[in-house]
């Protein structure tokens, strides 16, 4: 995480704000159960990290930061885990249903993913489920690669997170 992190708030600026989604346009697949309830909705900017393997492209892990307007709330890395920089809760998603995005040749799936751990009190302390919306960007490169040439590429890309608890 720490050598993808500067990388991260480098591009902090980058995209424009990806508007939220509305409830009616999220896919049935990665809407969360009844009874949950928002905790927080923030913005992901940051890249998808591809590693080259055997000639193609395999994903291994996101590096970005959480933004509510030009604040950063926290970060999103490999696990996948979400982590607030105010009060060091963190949460590890399991993936339970993915979507394809509007345009999947550029674009990311959207994802619903359960929480598998969660760590401290704070914000993130209680989040039950996370969806991953509106995304833009992130799609690893077509074609073959060479592992020796460029071992890994960094794709830009922005989502919205949204969290859910149910409130136990």
């Amino acid at each position: 995480m720490k050598r993808v992190l500067p990388i991260v708030l480098a591009l902090g600026g980058t995209f424009a704000a990806a508007a939220p989604a509305a409830a009616a346009t999220v896919p049935e697949a990665v809407r969360v159960p009844d009874g949950q309830r928002k905790v927080l909705t923030v913005k992901g900017v940051g890249t998808q990290v591809h590693d080259c393997v055997d000639g193609g492209w395999r994903f291994r892990e996101p590096a970005a930061v959480l933004t509510r307007g030009r604040r950063i709330l926290g970060i999103h890395f490999a696990g996948p885990n979400w982590q607030s920089l105010s009060d060091g809760s963190r949460v590890t998603g399991r993936l339970r249903a993915s979507a394809p995005a509007p345009r999947p040749e550029r674009d990311i799936p959207l994802l619903l993913l359960e929480a598998s751990a969660t760590v401290g009190q704070g914000v993130f302390g209680a989040v039950d489920f996370i969806q991953r919306l509106d995304t833009r960007g992130g799609v690893a490169p077509t074609g073959a690669c060479d592992a020796a040439t460029q071992p890994s590429t960094a794709v830009p890309y922005r989502s919205t997170y949204v969290f859910w608890t149910d409130g136990d």
